[in-house]
């Protein structure tokens, strides 16, 4: 899921919006960009020129369709969603990966591939994908993005962007161990609005679907340390949280409460700045 550049619109949804760098808001002056761009726009398929972002909208006759829209709890992944590749297109995706005895708890947003992992490696066990809300995909057979890469440098190019970006993600939002649990849930939920977020109810942003149980397990925290992060967060009026619900009356203020390093050239980094 790679950084939003400064200059570039935010997804919201499944519209895309420009950014008041001076005010961090949406700037309601200018119209968002339609549906139809979140296929174009889509941080992985940007990555690919025109001919290779038509084959992923290609299918034969007796194949299910590859743009899905899946409801909360759907599995996309795992021993019953199968191995497929899912590019996710909007939404919010809880992906656990068995290491040894225990798992590893990732949530994913717009831009993410899921499957970009096992598709460099055979042996590694097919994580379990599970939509946290009303989730849009683009599917594609592994074997068949292995056949398309053999012959294309710019799709192996793009899926190795998206592995690198999961590295990125991992050292920039989640082992952050040295910070304290408030700061450390405000990235991460800093970083998904940057992913998943839909629009707010009264505020610009909105994040819906991940449980406070669910960010504790991604962060490696107890829910007690989030519960009381959580709280510290909406006392001082950065979060208004509901079930599974999370609004933002100030998207900088989040960003500043993390203490997180955003990428000088994105968007959160240039909010962050200000």
């Amino acid at each position: 899921m790679a950084f939003w550049k400064r200059n570039e619109p935010l997804q919201v949804g499944s519209r895309f919006y420009e950014i008041d760098i001076s005010t961090g808001q949406i700037d309601r002056d200018k119209e968002p960009f339609q549906l139809n761009t979140a296929f174009e726009r889509n941080p992985f398929m940007r990555e690919l020129p025109a001919e290779l972002r038509a084959s992923f909208q290609e299918r034969e006759p007796t194949e299910p369709a590859k743009f899905r829209q899946h409801p909360r709890h759907s599995e996309l992944r795992g021993p019953e969603g199968g191995t497929d590749v899912y590019v996710v297109l909007r939404g919010c995706v809880a992906e656990r990966t068995q290491v040894g005895a225990s798992t590893t708890l990732r949530i994913l947003g717009a831009g993410a591939v899921l499957g970009c992992m096992e598709f460099f490696d055979e042996k590694m066990a097919t994580p379990t994908a599970i939509c946290l809300n009303d989730t849009w995909t683009i599917r594609m057979p592994m074997e068949r993005m292995r056949t398309m890469a053999e012959t294309a440098p710019a799709l192996m190019k793009a899926i190795g962007i998206s592995v690198t970006d999961r590295i990125e993600a991992t050292e920039r939002i989640y082992n952050r161990h040295n910070l304290k649990a408030v700061e450390r849930l405000a990235g991460l939920l800093g970083h998904l609005v940057m992913h998943c977020a839909v629009p707010g109810k009264k505020f610009d942003f909105r994040l819906e679907g991940p449980s406070q149980s669910e960010l504790a397990e991604a962060l490696g925290l107890s829910i007690a340390s989030v519960e009381s992060a959580m709280k510290v967060l909406r006392n001082a009026e950065i979060v208004i949280s509901g079930y599974r619900s999370y609004e933002f009356p100030s998207l900088r203020r989040l960003l500043e409460a993390s203490e997180m390093a955003f990428p000088p050239e994105s968007l959160a980094g240039a909010l962050a700045k200000l």
